[in-house]
Protein backbone atom coordinates (compact mmCIF):
# COMPACT_ATOMS: atom_id res chain seq x y z
CA UNK A 1 0.00 0.00 0.00
CA UNK A 2 1.96 3.32 -1.14
CA UNK A 3 2.30 5.99 1.70
CA UNK A 4 0.99 9.64 1.73
CA UNK A 5 4.79 10.38 1.70
CA UNK A 6 5.50 8.79 -1.52
CA UNK A 7 2.18 10.47 -3.36
CA UNK A 8 3.00 12.99 -5.72
CA UNK A 9 3.10 16.53 -4.73
CA UNK A 10 -0.56 18.05 -5.89
CA UNK A 11 -0.29 21.20 -4.37
CA UNK A 12 2.42 22.10 -7.37
CA UNK A 13 0.14 20.10 -9.77
CA UNK A 14 -1.78 22.46 -12.50
CA UNK A 15 -5.36 21.73 -12.60
CA UNK A 16 -5.89 20.76 -16.52
CA UNK A 17 -5.99 23.57 -18.75
CA UNK A 18 -4.77 26.16 -16.48
CA UNK A 19 -1.66 26.66 -18.94
CA UNK A 20 -3.50 27.18 -21.79
CA UNK A 21 -5.96 29.48 -20.07
CA UNK A 22 -2.87 31.80 -18.75
CA UNK A 23 -1.38 31.96 -22.26
CA UNK A 24 -4.37 33.01 -23.83
CA UNK A 25 -4.42 35.78 -21.17
CA UNK A 26 -0.85 36.67 -21.56
CA UNK A 27 -1.67 37.03 -24.92
CA UNK A 28 -4.54 39.11 -24.64
CA UNK A 29 -4.26 42.39 -26.16
CA UNK A 30 -5.68 44.15 -23.18
CA UNK A 31 -2.82 45.68 -21.12
CA UNK A 32 -4.93 45.04 -17.45
CA UNK A 33 -5.69 41.66 -18.53
CA UNK A 34 -2.27 40.68 -19.13
CA UNK A 35 -0.95 42.42 -16.02
CA UNK A 36 -3.47 39.85 -14.53
CA UNK A 37 -2.29 37.09 -16.29
CA UNK A 38 1.93 37.34 -15.32
CA UNK A 39 0.56 38.23 -11.74
CA UNK A 40 -1.18 34.85 -11.63
CA UNK A 41 1.92 33.25 -13.33
CA UNK A 42 4.44 35.12 -10.73
CA UNK A 43 2.05 33.75 -7.96
CA UNK A 44 2.02 30.18 -9.54
CA UNK A 45 5.80 30.17 -9.52
CA UNK A 46 6.37 31.57 -5.68
CA UNK A 47 4.32 28.10 -4.59
CA UNK A 48 6.83 26.07 -6.65
CA UNK A 49 4.70 25.74 -9.92
CA UNK A 50 6.84 25.54 -12.76
CA UNK A 51 5.55 27.61 -15.69
CA UNK A 52 8.84 28.04 -17.40
CA UNK A 53 6.46 26.83 -20.40
CA UNK A 54 5.28 30.21 -20.58
CA UNK A 55 8.55 31.98 -20.90
CA UNK A 56 8.21 33.53 -24.47
CA UNK A 57 4.69 34.71 -23.60
CA UNK A 58 5.56 36.73 -20.23
CA UNK A 59 8.81 38.19 -22.12
CA UNK A 60 6.58 39.40 -24.77
CA UNK A 61 4.49 41.03 -22.29
CA UNK A 62 7.38 43.67 -22.04
CA UNK A 63 7.00 45.37 -25.06
CA UNK A 64 4.32 47.73 -23.33
CA UNK A 65 4.53 51.53 -22.06
CA UNK A 66 3.14 50.24 -18.66
CA UNK A 67 6.18 49.78 -16.11
CA UNK A 68 4.74 48.04 -13.48
CA UNK A 69 3.80 44.82 -15.99
CA UNK A 70 7.43 45.74 -17.31
CA UNK A 71 8.72 45.08 -13.34
CA UNK A 72 6.59 42.22 -13.30
CA UNK A 73 7.81 40.51 -15.85
CA UNK A 74 11.30 41.13 -15.39
CA UNK A 75 10.82 39.20 -12.01
CA UNK A 76 9.80 36.36 -13.96
CA UNK A 77 12.68 36.61 -16.22
CA UNK A 78 15.40 36.51 -12.88
CA UNK A 79 13.60 33.40 -11.80
CA UNK A 80 13.86 31.60 -14.78
CA UNK A 81 17.18 32.88 -16.52
CA UNK A 82 19.13 30.04 -14.61
CA UNK A 83 17.14 27.37 -16.45
CA UNK A 84 17.11 28.90 -19.65
CA UNK A 85 19.79 30.98 -20.38
CA UNK A 86 19.51 31.32 -23.91
CA UNK A 87 15.96 32.71 -23.91
CA UNK A 88 16.84 35.03 -20.98
CA UNK A 89 19.51 36.87 -23.68
CA UNK A 90 16.95 37.49 -26.25
CA UNK A 91 14.96 38.65 -23.56
CA UNK A 92 17.26 41.28 -21.72
CA UNK A 93 17.98 42.25 -25.59
CA UNK A 94 13.68 43.04 -25.62
CA UNK A 95 14.74 44.75 -22.67
CA UNK A 96 17.02 47.50 -24.23
CA UNK A 97 14.96 47.81 -27.13
CA UNK A 98 12.13 48.70 -25.03
CA UNK A 99 14.35 51.08 -23.00
CA UNK A 100 13.44 49.40 -19.60
CA UNK A 101 15.50 51.51 -17.42
CA UNK A 102 16.28 48.82 -14.75
CA UNK A 103 17.37 46.29 -17.18
CA UNK A 104 19.06 48.81 -20.03
CA UNK A 105 21.24 50.54 -16.87
CA UNK A 106 22.35 47.34 -15.12
CA UNK A 107 26.14 46.73 -15.36
CA UNK A 108 26.74 42.98 -17.14
CA UNK A 109 28.16 41.94 -13.85
CA UNK A 110 24.53 42.47 -11.72
CA UNK A 111 22.69 39.56 -14.06
CA UNK A 112 24.67 36.76 -13.67
CA UNK A 113 22.73 33.78 -13.65
CA UNK A 114 22.87 32.52 -9.78
CA UNK A 115 26.34 30.68 -9.30
CA UNK A 116 26.83 29.48 -12.84
CA UNK A 117 29.57 31.77 -14.23
CA UNK A 118 26.97 32.49 -17.37
CA UNK A 119 26.58 36.38 -17.38
CA UNK A 120 24.88 38.14 -19.83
Amino acid sequence: MPSVRNAPDLEHAHRPGEIHELREELNNPKMEKKKDAVKKVIAAMTVGKDVSMLFTDVVNCIQTPNIELKKLVYLYLINYAKSQPDLAILAVNTFVKVRFPLIAAAPPQSLVCGDSAYAW
